[in-house]
């Protein structure tokens, strides 16, 4: 998809020199409102270009800063510029060369299944005390609810075990069915295998990094293994806990932060 030749040429101004001589593809950005593209440089070199205008600007801010002290403690793109104007805020980053874990059609789903559980158990090891940013349980709440009364809760994409349901009621089973105490490490807070970028069957890093803080590590393991189930089979699922040292999962924790998930 091209991207419209007036943004092209507003994008080329903030960033210039930088963009001189690119070339631009819209990407495809999942649940993010934000626009991403990518830049395909004369050297052959590839960047990710993210941009937002509005309130969707301050993912861009999160993802920045996120990305930027995650840099030196995990395998994370490297950022090349970041740019905020009262119109728009813009992130440029390398890119990470490969595929993402569910498309590694070169790779063995073992090993990329190990690999995903040990990177996340080495983010998972960073020193809390660190990390600046807050993702507790009580701020993800305080943010779902602040979605449901926006209206922007998409009850169409819930998952097959809420199909049919309200969001409002979703809501309610949050604090009817909530977990104990949070096991709080530094969580990537969206692990799902698109997140997780490989070379082969080597993991070379993680990618969308917005939602990067302090949280429950089933944050990341009920949104891991969801997927993970979804892409490559239950027997695997069952594989990347152990990898991950985790042989009996919390399965009311992995329920109740899927649960939370719809809400963004």
């Amino acid at each position: 998809m091209t991207v419209a030749l007036d943004e092209v040429s507003e994008l080329k101004n903030l960033l210039s020199p930088l963009l001189d001589e690119c070339t631009f593809e819209e990407v495809e950005c999942g649940q993010s409102d934000a626009r991403v593209i990518r830049v395909l440089f004369a050297d052959r070199n590839t960047a990710y270009l993210k941009y937002a205008s509005g309130s969707s600007a301050q993912e861009i801010l999160q993802e920045h800063q996120r990305t930027r002290w995650l840099r030196t403690r995990a395998l994370v793109p490297e950022v090349i510029s970041y740019v905020s104007t009262s119109t728009v805020t813009i992130l440029l980053t390398k890119a990470l060369i490969g595929h993402n874990a569910a498309d590694a059609a070169d790779a063995d789903p073992v090993i990329v299944v190990a690999e995903m559980a040990r990177a996340l158990r080495d983010l998972h090891s960073i020193s809390p005390d660190d990390c600046p940013f807050d993702e507790r349980l009580h701020l993800r709440l305080k943010l779902a609810s602040g979605r449901l009364e926006a209206g922007l809760v998409d009850e169409e994409d819930f998952d097959h075990a809420r199909q049919g349901m309200l969001a409002r009621d979703v809501y309610e089973q949050l604090f009817i069915q909530m977990p104990g105490a949070e096991q709080l490490v530094v969580t990537h807070g969206d692990a799902c295998p698109e997140n997780f970028i490989f070379q082969g069957n080597a993991f070379v890093g993680f990618i969308d990094c917005g939602r990067v803080g302090l949280a429950d590590k089933y944050q990341d393991l009920a949104l891991a293994s969801r997927n993970i189930d979804a892409v490559f089979g239950p027997e695997l699922t069952n594989q990347f806990f152990i990898e991950y040292g985790e042989p009996n999962p919390n399965i009311a924790k992995i329920e109740y932060y899927r649960i939370l998930d719809e809400f963004f």
